[in-house]
Parts: C-alpha cells; structure tokens; sequence
C-alpha cells in the first residue's frame, strides 16, 4: 500500500507513564517549558497510560486517551492544545489504560468526531489471570454508550490509510516472530467461552517519512513491536526503518524473557531513532537505551518529538 511521504511528524506525548520536568530539550524532543515567567509553570502527570497528539504537516489527529477521566484533559490544558483543533481519534486497542479520558475529550468535540477502533475492542468480557490464580478484569468498551457521546464509530479491521494516504492505521498485525506470544494470561469470552485473548485489535500507525523511511506508532504493541514494524515494511515495501514509537510492552516478569530478543530484532531493523513508552517497563527502557545510546529518546509526558 502506497504512502504519501510526509515533510514532517510531530508527535506530542499528551500521557505516559514517565514524567521529568527537568529534561533538556534538544533538536529531537522539545520539553515542556519549567518555568512561567518568575513562576514554576503547571506540570503535566503521568500516569499508567498512553495517549499521543500526531500533527501530520497540516492535519492534527489523537491516538488514544490515557487511564484516568483527568489525565489527558489536565495535560492538554498545560500544553495549550484545543481539543477543537483535532480532526478525529484512533483507538490503538480496546484496553482502559487506552481510553480512560474518551468520554470526557468526547464531551469537549464537535458531534460526529471519527473515530477509528477495531471491532474486537468492544468484546464484552476480557480479564487477565495471574499465576496466583487472581483475575483482573478490563472495563467493558461499549458501542453503544460511544456513539451516545457522539462518536462516529468507524471500525476497522484490516489496512486503512488515513488522510488520504499519509498515514496508514494496520488493522489486525500478524503474529510471525516465535518469542512474540501476546499478553501472558489474557482471555476473553466468545460465544460464552473462555479462550485466550489474541488482542487482535491491536494496531499501530505507519508513515513515511520524506527521504528518511518509515516510521512506526505503536499503542502497546500485543502483537510485538517487531511484528509490527516488519508488518509495516511488509504492506508498505518501504525497507529502511527511520523512527519506532509507542508501547513496546516488555513489563512484567511474563514479558521479561523477550527483551533481549527484541532488542537482538531491532538492531538487525537499525531504526534511527527508537522513542518506548508506556508498557515497555522499566528494565526494557533501561537495556534499551544502553544498546541504542543517542538512537534512544526518553518519552516523558507533555514531550513533543519532531521528526
């Protein structure tokens, strides 16, 4: 699938889980300003979420709304971003960590703002069971209550390009990698069974960026963050990987094992610049800034990576 190269990509980190005021800016990442005039200025939080602002040359749309109904909307008002001013919304998965501050960003829209989520997403139940034998389970994401705050629900489930072919949204991501096996303990309820959940709603961003390559925007990748971007290089034939962002998601001791396989992947793709978040996890975000050194950006919330 053919993508119209793009000039320049802003990506601003509306939440994540990290956050450090006092990171310097350089050419890459623009922080957020510490001081307003003699004053500290409003911190933007962190939270155990994810939500990213994408300014595609002249077109601006959202990726994802955090964990909590004020995170998103705190750090918007701190950054002086108008929820107005975007076009339309991706939900990169139906988790809650991805959609927490959907309703209320609803709230503050025009009626019939577009957003694009896959059907899996709105499965009825999903819990995780952990070696104790405990279950967690995810709020329900439910169609029905979303289209009663407006949305227009635009489902998705295989490739779709985005304003007009400057980005493309992966639909399903096949999973080809041996070692990239989903999230540990995952089920689901289909037809009144119990089965293991694929997270097959799963999708990541891909764009092109002009004379550089290819660059990828991941959610939490549940399909693997090198099943995701080989499937990016697969559907777009573009070979050379400039930029990985987004969840890599090697937290937790059932992902622990995967960290030195991706990181053995990645330095066989040779991406430029690698910017983990979210539910990459501290250890994953350590080996990997020692192995990629100044390829690596350090995401934190309220950071606005130009590329």
């Amino acid at each position: 699938m053919k993508l119209t190269p793009v000039k320049e990509l802003r990506v601003t980190i509306l939440v994540d889980n990290y956050v450090d005021i006092l990171l310097p800016s350089d050419e890459r990442v623009k922080r957020p300003p510490v001081m307003k005039g003699e004053q500290m200025a409003p911190n933007p939080i962190a939270e155990h979420g994810l939500s990213l602002l994408l300014d595609v040359e002249d077109e601006r749309f959202i990726m994802d709304f955090g964990l909590t109904d004020f995170g998103l909307l705190h750090n918007m008002e701190v950054l002086g971003i108008d929820p107005k001013d975007i076009s339309f919304g991706v939900v990169s998965h139906g988790h809650h960590d991805h959609l927490g501050a959907l309703f209320p960003f609803l709230q503050r829209v025009p009626q019939g703002f577009p957003l694009y989520i896959h059907e899996e997403a709105f499965l009825p139940v999903r819990y995780i069971t952990f070696p104790s034998g405990d279950r967690v389970y995810f709020p329900r994401v439910e169609r029905e209550k979303i289209a009663a705050q407006g949305a227009e629900i635009r489902t998705v489930k295989g490739p779709t390009p985005l304003l007009n072919g400057k980005a493309l949204l992966s639909g399903e991501i096949p999973r080809i990698t041996e070692y990239e096996k989903g999230l540990p303990g995952a089920f689901c309820e289909k037809e009144g069974k119990a089965v293991p959940d694929k997270i097959a709603d799963d999708m990541a961003l891909y764009f092109l960026l002009e004379g550089k390559g290819l660059v990828v925007v991941s959610g939490c990748a549940h399909s693997g963050i090198i099943n995701t971007t080989l499937y990016g290089r697969g559907l777009t034939g573009i070979e050379k990987v400039y930029a990985i962002l987004g969840g890599f998601h090697l937290t937790g001791p059932g992902m622990e094992e995967v960290i030195p396989k991706t990181i053995t992947a990645l330095k066989e793709l040779s991406p430029d610049y690698i910017c983990p978040m979210h539910c990459t996890g501290w250890k994953g975000q350590r080996e990997l800034q020692e192995t990629f050194g100044e390829r690596f950006i350090l995401s934190s919330s309220g950071s606005i990576v130009t590329l």
